[in-house]
């Protein structure tokens, strides 16, 4: 854990510096990434999750093309063995995301929740109402939380839903006391909901919203600067948070927060930030892994999305 335990080291020496609501953020070594495998998409909306138990990469991304067209593809990466499996359905939707609890995956979008295990068989279309648009989900114990994104157009709250997934149904959690926010992750760590930055469509935040579950209570720092669109992992006490700054998809960054010293650092990487959009970022075995493509002018209709992975270690 050399280059994460540095990482730490430098933000506790500078917490002096922080107000209770302001984060620090410091520079570090970098994250040398690798590539893992690339795949084409026509979208943007995608998401990346990842396996410990198959040691597997799992992306899902729905195309663009009009009703009654359009379809969900979710490609299944082995690390271990370098193999590639897919599935491909039709779908109605898109800017799906995807969690596994259980050995089965939930795949969520605005219209229709679908199952599915890990070998990509047994498709079940389970729930056809989440009722949030452009949403994100995290993982809370056994269930899933259905987080930020947009109710309905001209709405001005934003419910948190919870999805059990003994029952398969949804409920209000909490409601959001800040207007909307859609494309804002978050993670979950000691019963707090970390979810970073985001866009009611006019404005770029540059918040750290935290929810407490157990209390029922939100409270919220500052980040360093405006998040357009955020993707989150888990590493031990730690958040990994990538994505972009504006909403043209660009300005790439990822960094960590850790929740035990409310501190956020940026990393450096051996990737080119300025020329890229970051798709989505995920950890397994102490190895971040980050899908991206990159930005070109114009943006072709077919897209190259690469998998790179660095070492936590």
């Amino acid at each position: 854990m050399k280059n994460l335990t540095f990482l730490l080291l430098i933000a506790i020496t500078f917490s002096s510096c922080s107000s209770d609501n302001e984060l620090s953020i410091q520079n570090s070594n970098s994250l040398d990434f690798t590539e893992v495998m690339s795949f084409q998409v026509d979208t943007l909306d995608m998401d990346i999750i990842s396996d410990v138990s198959t040691n597997s990469l799992f992306i899902t991304s729905s195309n663009e093309d009009v009703w009654p067209e359009q379809f969900e593809r979710v490609i299944k990466y082995n690390l271990s063995n370098s193999t590639q499996s897919e599935i491909i359905h039709d779908d109605d939707t898109e800017s799906r995301q995807i969690e596994i609890v259980n050995n089965t995956i939930y795949s969520f979008s605005y219209i229709s929740t679908i199952k599915y295990d890990l070998n990509l068989s047994n498709i079940n279309d389970i729930n056809y109402y989440n009722g949030l648009s452009y949403s994100k989900s995290t993982k809370y114990n056994n269930d899933i939380i259905i987080l930020s994104g947009e109710r309905c157009h001209d709405c001005t709250d934003m419910p948190l839903k919870l999805f059990d997934t003994n029952s398969e149904t949804f409920n209000e959690l909490s409601v959001f006391p800040n207007g909307i926010r859609m494309h804002a992750d978050g993670s979950v760590l000691n019963d707090k909901l970390y979810m970073f930055g985001g866009t009611d469509l006019t404005t770029i935040y540059n918040e750290l919203n935290i929810y407490d579950i157990t209390n029922d209570i939100w409270s919220q720092e500052t980040l360093p600067f405006g998040i357009y669109e955020s993707f989150t992992s888990i590493y031990n006490d730690t958040i990994f948070v990538g994505g972009n700054k504006e909403s043209d998809n660009s300005s790439a960054f990822i960094g960590i927060y850790d929740t035990t010293t409310n501190l956020y650092s940026e990393l450096t990487t051996s990737l080119n930030l300025d020329n890229i959009t970051i798709r989505g970022i995920t950890i397994l075995n102490d190895e971040i892994f980050v899908a991206y493509i990159d930005l070109v002018s114009p943006m072709p209709d077919l897209m190259t999305v690469k998998v790179v992975k660095a070492s936590l270690l």
